[in-house]
C-alpha cells in the first residue's frame, strides 16, 4: 500500500509567513508547505474529497478529509529541505498509513479508503506538469 510520496518541484515556494522569524516557535526552520497544501486541497476537491480541517504543523501542513469511515483520514505535506537542480523536494503522505486502525475494541479495515486516496494522490501528482521525479517512499 503506497502511502508516502516524494517529488520535486520549483513551484511550491515558502510563503512570507513561513519565513517570518515570529513563526519559528511552531514551524521548523526551512520547512514550508502552505502553497502545496493549497494545491492539494483544490485538486482533492476536484476528485470528490472535501477538506474539513486544515492546519499548519511544525513539520508542514495537515489536511483532514471528510469521509464516513469512523476514523481520521488525512493527507500531510511538506518540503524536505533537499534541493536538486533548483527544484525543492516535497513529501506527501497519507494517514493512516497501515491497512488497519484500532479504535476502542475493534479493528477497522481502512485499506480500500487508503488505496482509493493513494490512487487519487498519484493521479494528481502525475497530471501536474510542475511536478517531477515522483517516487514512492517506504512508510515509517
Amino acid at each position: 500500500m503506497d502511502t508516502h510520496y516524494i517529488f520535486y518541484s520549483d513551484s511550491f515556494s515558502p510563503t512570507q509567513g513561513e519565513l517570518d522569524e515570529e513563526h519559528d516557535d511552531y514551524i521548523n526552520p526551512g520547512i514550508f508547505a502552505k502553497e502545496l497544501a493549497d494545491f492539494l486541497e483544490e485538486k482533492l476537491l476536484e476528485h470528490g474529497y472535501n477538506v474539513i480541517f486544515r492546519c499548519p504543523e511544525d513539520w508542514g501542513h495537515w489536511l483532514e478529509l471528510e469521509h464516513e469511515g469512523g476514523y481520521t483520514l488525512a493527507v500531510g505535506c511538506a518540503n524536505t529541505g533537499e534541493v536538486e537542480e533548483g527544484a525543492a523536494q516535497h513529501r506527501v503522505f497519507l494517514s493512516p498509513d497501515k491497512p488497519f486502525v484500532k479504535k476502542l475494541f475493534r479493528r477497522i479495515d481502512v485499506s480500500s479508503d487508503i488505496e482509493r486516496l493513494s490512487g487519487t494522490i498519484k493521479s494528481i501528482l502525475a497530471a501536474e506538469n510542475r511536478v517531477t521525479k515522483i517516487l514512492v517512499e517506504e512508510s515509517y
